[in-house]
């Protein structure tokens, strides 16, 4: 089309991408500090490119060699598909399993790219050889990642009540799709531009809606909250708060959990308060906090209540002054993975003012990072560890199966055979009798 080797399905792409780019890059200015705006700004950026120049080659028209034409493609290709899945992650909260975090998955590529791709490219100049190789660990890689970010996906979607917020899921899992279609679908119809970008592009088309509607239910938010507080019908902290709930799409049982947290509720005492048990309080902070995009309760505090903090009570502020420095919580956070590869947690009878010592730092930093990170205390985290450990070394050693739960309890770090079965049935939901049977079953 127009003298180029632009089709029509790409050329109208490019059309409605012009204008989003315009768009956003407007509305990114009004505020220009929203990593938010800039993430979808940059996306958009990456799709125009990948459309325009995908599109444009290979062209024997233009002065540059076949080979690095369709090399230069690819970089754009793949780049924009990294960024989009970087995109999704961010967008959703998403925690990825290790190997698939985006460093690893950017260092893969970028290997096998080289090695599989590049290399055989440049020595046959076969573009079909070389892409059909390389195309076995994007292919991989974008199954992985389409399970592990569903199975994140189906939770917040189940757990929503918000019509738009299920709609934001169901757009970033749709776009998780695009992303493990394009190599399936450049093995399957190789260099077919209109399939090939029609696949893609689709993703990146839904996203964007889901993107633009959110934006516009977020500002009918604030306009209607800001109303509700010049009218004198709520204060600063309310207004807040409700628009978290209403942005995010928090259930009922979660806003009273916030609201609890906001108030300097420890989980224990919030379990009591709403008579629900300890565990699902835990898993209902980690669904507040994955969906709003915080890591513990004082950045929740901190979000809602800073500005008004003659309003908390006396426990409140106290946990907002008490907010250990990131550079010091990064620290204990290391050392305790280190704590945690050597197994540190069998030693029998360890005490956090022991473990504080081990990791030189004092026990109401650790303890609280603790808290605030793994939303557990020390007691239910040390014993988390000793059980998840226990159930591995059951899987992997048939002979411990014959062991009686007091050998078991002292093979991990416990002093008694009922603490042992307590924390192996709050961790597994089954008494450590009924688990063996099972195994010895099967």
């Amino acid at each position: 089309m127009l003298g180029t080797e632009i089709h029509i399905t790409t050329f109208i792409y490019l059309i409605f991408l012009t204008f989003i780019l315009a768009f956003q890059f407007i509305y990114f200015l009004f505020k220009s500090n929203s990593k938010t705006r800039l993430r979808f700004l940059i996306l958009t950026l990456l799709f125009f490119l990948y459309n325009t120049i995908s599109g444009l080659v290979p062209d024997q028209n233009i002065p540059i060699r076949i080979l690095y034409q369709n090399i230069v493609a690819w970089v754009i290709g793949i780049s924009t598909a990294i960024y989009f899945l970087y995109f999704i992650y961010n967008d959703h909260n998403i925690k990825p399993i290790r190997f698939l975090n985006i460093k690893n998955i950017i260092y893969s590529l970028i290997f096998s790219f080289l090695i599989l791709f590049l290399l055989p490219y440049i020595i046959t100049e076969n573009l079909s050889l070389s892409r059909n190789i390389f195309l076995v660990l994007p292919i991989f890689l974008a199954i992985a990642c389409l399970i592990n970010i569903i199975f994140f996906l189906t939770k917040d979607y189940i757990a929503s009540k918000n019509v738009y917020y299920k709609y934001r899921i169901l757009s970033g899992g749709i776009g998780m799709i695009s992303i493990l279609a394009l190599p399936l679908v450049i093995l399957i119809f190789g260099d077919n531009q209109p399939v090939e970008h029609s696949a893609f592009s689709s993703g990146y088309f839904v996203v964007a809606l889901a993107y633009v509607r959110h934006q516009i239910y977020n500002s009918k938010i604030e306009q209607d909250l800001i109303v509700k507080l010049q009218k004198g019908s709520t204060d600063t902290k309310t207004l807040k708060r409700d628009y978290i709930v209403n942005l995010y799409g928090l259930s009922s049982i979660e806003r009273e959990i916030m609201s609890l947290i906001i108030k300097g509720y420890d989980y224990y005492k919030i379990s009591k308060e709403i008579y629900i048990s300890e565990e699902t309080v835990l898993k209902n902070v980690s669904n507040i906090f994955r969906k709003i995009k915080i890591q513990n309760r004082a950045e929740l505090i901190s979000l809602i209540a800073t500005e008004n903090k003659e309003n908390l009570n006396p426990e409140t502020i106290n946990n907002i002054q008490n907010e250990i420095p990131k550079n010091i919580s990064d620290a204990i956070l290391e050392a305790l993975n280190n704590f945690e590869k050597r197994k540190g947690f069998l030693k029998k009878g360890l005490s956090l003012r022991e473990l504080a010592n081990e990791l030189k730092t004092n026990t109401k930093y650790l303890s609280k990072t603790i808290n605030d990170h793994k939303n557990l205390n020390f007691n239910t985290y040390i014993n988390q560890l000793r059980i998840n450990y226990m159930i591995k070394l059951l899987q992997s050693n048939p002979k411990l199966r014959n062991y009686n739960v007091k050998h078991l309890a002292e093979e991990v770090g416990f002093n008694n055979a009922e603490a042992f079965s307590r924390s192996f049935r709050k961790v597994t939901g089954k008494k450590p009798s009924n688990y063996l049977k099972e195994l010895l079953e099967n």
